[in-house]
Order: C-alpha cells, then structure tokens, then sequence
C-alpha cells in the first residue's frame, strides 16, 4: 500500500512538471479580394450591314444591304474594345466601336439611278454594374446606362434616267444623340477551362432612338487565368429618325476577341 500511495505520488509530481499545453491557434481568416479588377477586350466583329439611310429631303433615303465580305471591300477602317473595371459588387464598363464604311445602296423612285453611302458611326456605350450572382467564375452582371451615337453620312447620287431623271447631286448631314440603355452580362463555366459569355441591352425608348437593341453570345476558352480567347455571334440594331435624317440599321455576324484580366 506504501510503494503503490508512493508510485501515485511520483507520478502525480512528474506530470506538474510538464509546461502546460499550448492552446491551438485560431482557424486562418479567409481574406476577399476588395480591390480593383480590370479587363480589356480587343474584338473583331464581322458584320454585315442592313437598313435605311436618309440625310435630309430631297435627298431620298438610301437602301443598303451588304454582308461581311462586301463589307470588307467597302470597309476603310474599323475599331472595336470592349473594358470593363470592377471592386466589390459595383463597378462600370464601356464599349467602344467606329465604322467608316463606303457601300453601294439603292434609292427609291426614278429620279436617282444608284448611290454611294459615305457612313462614319461612332458608337460608345457607357454603363455602371452590379453584380446579382457570383460563384466561382460564374458572374451575372446588371447594367444601366447610356449609349452615345455620332452618326456622319454622305449620299452621292447619281443621275437618273429621262426623262424623269434629276442631275447627280451630293448630300451630306451629321447628327450626334444618346440611349439610355438596361441589360444583363455575365459568365458561365463549362468543363475545364471553357466558358459562355454574352450579353443583352435594349434601349431608346423614344428619348433618342424609336428602339436599340445589342445582343451578343459567344464560347470562350482560358488559356490561362488572365488571358481568354471567345467566339461568338453579335446582333446590333438602331432605329433613329429626326426632321428627315434616317438611321435605321442593324448589324449582324461573328465576333472574336482576346480578353486580358489583371
């Protein structure tokens, strides 16, 4: 009974000589990412281009209606960007295209015989988002906000047939105007590194264009993280008419770009 009350005590002492156990460290915080992210978007759109263009009476309007590879020959310069600039739930994205395109149309009636249309459409949009969902790489945006057209159109018509005919006669207007515009923009992923990407805006309302609309759907592929590459298909349309001046117009074809992220 000794030696074992005398063991217990033993044991009792070696165990208050022990440091105290060290209590574990609280779990890591998981930090958000609240600072700024950018993406830039270089695009080829390869549109084609339909619709009714008037300057001003008594020049008639002029019908045009061309595809790509038309375009391409009539075409003396095109650019197009897309970027976009985003912290937290808020930010804002633009896009940007100009056109300076010289097809063939045909007029009404029988006083012209045929016509060029000398057209410069400067075309920027400029929106505030907000992000409704966000998963991972799946985003779903909602926008609002206005989009700013500065239309030059030249119209050189040719003589006409007699006896009717009138003598050949240039007739040239600019007109400038705004949309405001409301849509939604977002991404999906697939599997691996592919993704669908597009969007949908509609605008107008009669307080610059009648309707405007831009619709845009497109695959992409990541080649790494901060570099993609998309393929798509984009709808562009535009009824705008003030005191004689006509510009009711879509745009339609494939669109492909590189996007940056940083």
């Amino acid at each position: 009974m000794v030696s074992l009350t005398l063991t217990v005590l033993t044991g009792f002492a070696q165990a208050a000589d022990l440091p105290a156990a060290e209590p574990a460290p609280p779990p890591a915080a998981v930090e958000v990412d609240t600072g700024w992210t950018f993406t830039f978007a270089p695009y080829l759109w390869a549109s084609g281009i339909s619709g009714n263009v008037a300057t001003l009476p008594p020049a008639p309007p002029a019908s045009v209606d061309e595809n790509f590879i038309d375009i391409l020959k009539d075409l003396k310069f095109a650019g197009m960007v897309f970027g976009a600039a985003r912290k937290g739930r808020f930010g804002v994205s633009g896009d940007l295209q100009y056109y300076d395109i010289r097809p063939s149309a045909d007029t009404a009636g029988v006083f012209f015989s045929s016509a060029e249309l000398i057209s410069k459409t400067f075309i920027f949009s400029a929106l505030g988002d907000y992000v409704l969902y966000e998963k991972g790489n799946n985003i779903l945006f909602l926008s609002a906000g206005a989009r700013l057209w500065a239309v030059d159109t030249e119209l050189k018509l040719s003589a006409g047939p007699p006896p009717l005919g009138l003598t050949a006669r240039t007739v040239s207007y600019s007109e400038t105007w705004a949309d405001p515009l409301i849509g939604l923009r977002g991404t999906a992923d697939l599997s691996g590194r592919f993704f669908v990407t597009g969007w949908g805006y509609i605008g107008g309302f009669g307080a610059g264009s009648d309707i405007m609309a831009d619709v845009m759907g497109s695959a992409g592929y990541r080649f790494t993280d901060d570099i993609s590459g998309t393929l798509g298909y984009r709808w562009q349309k535009v009824d705008y008419e003030n005191n004689g001046f006509i510009f009711d117009v879509e745009w339609q074809g494939p669109i492909a770009g590189l996007v940056f992220r940083f």
